[in-house]
């Protein structure tokens, strides 16, 4: 009996041993389920294009690993590229789903903050929406608070005392997920290559036709006339610098190149330029049409006239005078 008895409460303490582990490890589970929530300070804001909106980010428990989340446009009458995230873009086969931006809280952390920026573009229009969520997203070790999830920025129309010249050969585009794709061309070797891979230039004169800016290393070229400068007349002159360089092109190669003068938020002006191919080269080649004039700025304190020779508005005489007296660079 005393053996019997011993067995008995032997399985009595086992059961009871087993029923502590099974809640200790519910206890555990349970706390897993509960994840930091994530809360933003504001979810409502206006600006004007070229302001930055940060959000502050806040924790209610800091956790040891980071947090991921994603920030994507949703809604409003703005469009992705109308705006810079300080967050990461995301790309086609990352598993992210749609294009966004991912956003990351640093582990052990109690804040955080991110930054949206409306772009000043060229373009007039009228005040524009975008709308966001804010959500778990990645590794999804935090969660974010219900009212923190929808974010609307309201922005208004910029605009600025400079004129801006942009010289683009690229012919970029965006595949279906919203990528920016650079333009190519089939090369000799069978491959595509980028149009970036040749070299235009962007030179604007003033009235004295000395140098007044240039740009010759980026694809698009970009330069400025700012506002605060002498009144006078500028003159903006796009060039082909060489096809010495990138691939051979398959077959002759002729350039679409877009010249877009702007005021932006105000005014903008596009001509495309299709006279530059591989077979007459540039500058370098010797191509006597490698520098083309084409706009003269006239500037009055903060006022512009722009002329555009495609308009007729100067005869051609003119210009080639005034090409004569452009001192032509020879090296870069």
């Amino acid at each position: 009996m005393k053996k019997n008895s011993f067995k008995f409460l032997f399985a009595v303490a086992s059961l009871a041993f087993l029923a502590s582990c099974s809640e200790d490890d519910n206890a555990t589970t349970d706390a897993r389920v509960e994840k930091p929530v994530v809360t933003a300070d504001a979810t409502n804001f206006t600006v004007t294009e070229g302001e930055t909106v940060t959000i502050n980010l806040t924790t209610d428990t800091p956790y040891f690993r980071p947090m991921a989340f994603k920030l994507e446009l949703v809604g409003g009458t703005g469009s992705f590229r109308d705006f810079d995230c300080s967050g990461t873009e995301t790309v086609l086969d990352d598993g992210w789903g749609i294009i966004g931006h991912k956003l990351s809280f640093p582990a052990f952390a109690s804040e955080s903050s991110f930054d949206i920026t409306p772009i000043l573009d060229l373009m007039p229009e009228g005040t524009e929406t975008l709308v966001f969520r804010l959500y778990p997203m990645g590794n999804s070790n935090g969660l974010v608070n219900p009212a923190s999830e929808t974010i609307t920025v309201t922005v208004n129309n910029g605009t600025s005392d400079d004129v801006v010249a942009v010289v683009d050969w690229s012919e970029n585009s965006y595949d279906a997920h919203g990528s920016l794709v650079d333009g190519t061309y089939l090369g000799a070797d069978g491959d595509e290559h980028a149009l970036c891979d040749y070299d235009f230039d962007l030179e604007i004169y003033d009235e004295n036709f000395d140098y007044y800016a240039v740009s010759y290393s980026s694809c698009p070229e970009q330069a400025t006339v700012s506002g605060a400068d002498a009144d006078g007349m500028y003159f903006i002159v796009p060039s082909f610098w060489t096809i010495d360089g990138p691939s051979e092109p398959e077959a002759k190669l002729t350039f679409n190149v877009k010249v877009t003068v702007a005021k932006p938020g105000v005014w903008v002006n596009e001509s495309v330029i299709t006279s530059w191919n591989t077979e007459d080269g540039g500058a370098v080649e010797g191509n006597p049409d490698a520098y083309l004039l084409t706009h003269i700025l006239t500037k009055t304190g903060t006022t512009y006239v722009l002329e555009d020779l495609d308009g007729n508005i100067l005869a051609s005489g003119r210009q080639a005078s005034v090409l004569n007296r452009i001192p032509r660079k020879v090296s870069k």
